[in-house]
């Protein structure tokens, strides 16, 4: 997937909410290295574009989580996804499988088929 993004065959697009993700617990734990390499992966590379929760994605994810139980940074990461159109939403979360229009795959199963 890297590979193909770095080749401009597509862009990796997330919800600026990836940070606080990504970053608690390599800072709990102390690891230094880790924080950088999510920090460069995530902010200063090429292939990742993040986005911010706008009050149009707050929209959509209060929607989603309404209507289909999910928690609030799933709700975030999956309206974040639909304002952006985007055409894949790769995912180890079966819960995503609950949004109709949302181009879900999940990781685990690609990666075994």
């Amino acid at each position: 997937m890297w590979q193909a993004a770095g080749d401009s065959n597509f862009l990796l697009v997330g919800s600026e909410l990836l940070l606080l993700e990504t970053l608690v617990k390599p800072i709990q734990a102390g690891d230094n290295e880790l924080e950088q390499i999510f920090r460069q992966l995530l902010l200063t590379s090429a292939e990742v574009q993040l986005y911010p929760i706008s009050l149009p994605v707050l929209e959509q994810a209060i929607r989603l989580r309404a209507s289909l139980n999910l928690k609030s940074p799933d709700a975030i990461h999956a309206a974040t996804a639909l304002s952006l159109g985007c055409t894949l939403f790769l995912t180890n979360d079966k819960v995503f499988n609950r949004i109709t229009n949302l181009p879900v795959t999940i990781l685990h199963q690609a990666l075994s088929e």
